[in-house]
């Protein structure tokens, strides 16, 4: 398998890299909804364009807006989170 952001070898969609970028992006999505009142195409949007943002963060985000799947990956992982 390989990541669908830059290619590399990867166990899941992501490589190790993106995964945690990934994971991060979800983990602190609520706390960035409770102060700003954002949706997750906001917040993503948000994180893509912040100067202070990491690339690989911003390579995710911006993957998840341009591939549409930006909502439904976000109801995927907080079905996971509730369980």
């Amino acid at each position: 398998m390989r990541c669908e952001i830059c290619n590399r070898k990867s166990e899941s969609r992501f490589c190790e890299f993106h995964e945690s970028a990934y994971k991060n992006l979800v983990k602190n999505f609520e706390a960035w909804k409770k102060s700003m009142n954002i949706t997750w195409t906001e917040y993503l949007t948000q994180i893509k364009n912040n100067e202070f943002s990491g690339i690989w963060v911003k390579e995710v985000a911006q993957h998840l807006l341009a591939s549409g799947f930006e909502n439904k990956i976000l109801d995927q992982e907080t079905e996971v989170h509730k369980v």
